[in-house]
């Protein structure tokens, strides 16, 4: 193991080297979209990507699968960069957001943004103190790794917001072995359940997110990882499921299996068949899919080229919006490919090669 670890270290310092310096006072990215608040209604987010230093943990090799770290700083990041970044984001959508019955507001990293070393504490007062001074603020939501979701982080927040809070925690898979051995995450179930037992008592809910076919196992597996995982998080008490297919990264170690043809993003069959499980074991149980790259080769899809992806991307959209998993009800010849698929690799069978070429 020690081996692998270093290894996945010296790939990321490689890929590390091809970062670009960009403006430190402005977000990645910002902006506003449809979304489903934890009462099932739909509102308005204001989306904010902060550009920080970076996942640290990432820096010693990180998940797998993720690239975010790309779209760090490779240079220092103040708490006056943070602060500016934020409020650059605000005053583009201020007119907006007044505007507004409600909305909610996604803050995200591309790490951890209760690590102190990413977003020191007074840039999230900061950001903490300047939300709550939105009457039509109904939600606030963060990303963090569950090492960073202490009591006194808890306290920080609640000192300035008495709305909606949710935590998004990459939990990934509740299988020990796919989680640490095929991602590479360094958690554990112990460290989760602790987690979301200590946002209870803080009234601020743990959003998981839910990785949709990890390296290393077969589609059917991921499958059935991806709907067993759902349950036990939904069980424990986590206030939705974010499931995320798999999408290659530029400059992650799955681009580098799937250059290869060892890798093949998810069908877009699996994720359906996911989706429908998991919302009519769990009908109250708040479920959403992340659609981004769907439909493209580095995303999760089906035949190559085929139509029905772009359909079924939108309607895994209007799943998420309405929760109805009858928008989920889509038929299509390639369906059969899915099918073969699942039996070659049950049968330890090769599956078909380079779809990218054969079905172009």
């Amino acid at each position: 193991m020690g081996d692998y670890k270093e290894f996945l270290r010296n790939f990321r310092e490689k890929n590390l080297k091809k970062r670009k310096v960009r403006d430190k006072n402005k977000p990645i990215a910002v902006w506003i979209q449809d979304d489903i608040y934890r009462d099932f209604k739909i509102g308005k987010s204001l989306t904010i990507i902060l550009r920080t230093e970076g996942c640290f943990y990432a820096k010693e090799g990180g998940c797998i699968m993720c690239s975010y770290l790309m779209d760090s700083s490779p240079e220092k990041i103040t708490s006056e960069n943070i602060i500016n970044q934020f409020n650059y984001a605000i005053e583009k959508y201020k007119e907006k957001l007044k505007e507004l019955k409600d909305f909610s507001v996604k803050i995200f990293t591309s790490g951890s943004f209760l690590d102190d070393r990413e977003v020191h504490r007074e840039a999230r007062e900061y950001i903490f103190k300047k939300l709550s001074e939105f009457e039509n603020l109904k939600e606030v939501a963060i990303e963090s790794r569950p090492e960073f979701i202490t009591e006194k982080k808890l306290n920080e927040i609640r000192k300035y917001l008495n709305i909606n809070v949710e935590i998004g925690v990459g939990i990934e898979s509740f299988n020990e072995e796919i989680r640490n051995y095929a991602i590479n995450k360094g958690i554990t179930n112990e460290q989760i359940i602790k987690v979301i037992e200590l946002a209870k008592n803080y009234n601020i809910g743990i959003k998981a997110y839910l990785l949709i076919k990890p390296p290393f196992i077969t589609e059917k597996d991921a499958i059935k990882d991806a709907i067993q995982s759902a349950n036990e998080c939904i069980k424990l008490g986590c206030s939705r499921i974010s499931f995320c297919p798999t999408t290659i990264h530029k400059g992650s170690l799955i681009e580098y299996f799937w250059n290869k043809n060892q890798y093949r993003p998810p069908f877009l069959w699996s994720i359906i068949e996911i989706l429908k499980n998991v919302k009519k074991e769990n009908k109250n149980a708040l479920i959403m899919c992340d659609t981004s790259g769907v439909g493209s080769e580095r995303g999760a899809h089906n035949l190559y080229g085929c139509k029905c992806n772009k359909i079924i991307k939108k309607r895994l959209e209007k799943f998420t919006l309405t929760q109805d998993i009858d928008v989920l009800n889509v038929e299509c010849e390639c369906k059969k490919l899915w099918e073969a698929y699942l039996y070659v690799e049950s049968k330890n069978i090769v599956p078909l090669g380079d779809e990218r070429k054969i079905f172009k």
